[in-house]
């Protein structure tokens, strides 16, 4: 068999793979989307409440766009693990470069 086979036939068993995980993938990415955005939200908005109007617009229009059920999203293992990593990273910096974060975010 000639190489140019096995990557053409190696490519076509990677694009198979990912299209039949795609919608689980895409369930799971917008769970991880979903928490770090809330997570930032919780963080931000009593430090620089001006700051976190971009997040509220972007989770918001991630919603309406692709039909979201925040609250199904929210008992999910892969919003929590999400939420609780970016939360708890936000929370770790010193004062100063947690507002630098927050008015950075979006």
């Amino acid at each position: 068999m000639s190489t140019h086979f096995l990557r053409t036939t190696g490519l076509l068993a990677s694009v198979l793979l990912a299209s039949s995980a795609h919608s689980a993938l895409a369930a799971a990415s917008a769970e991880q989307v979903v928490g770090g955005i809330e997570a930032v939200l919780f963080v931000c908005t009593p430090l620089d409440a001006k700051s976190v109007k971009p997040g509220q617009e972007l989770l918001q229009r991630a919603v309406e766009q692709r039909k979201l059920d925040l609250a199904a999203i929210r008992k999910t293992e892969a919003y929590r693990v999400a939420y609780n990593a970016e939360a708890n990273r936000l929370l770790a910096l010193p004062q100063r470069e947690r507002v630098t974060a927050c008015q950075t975010a979006w």
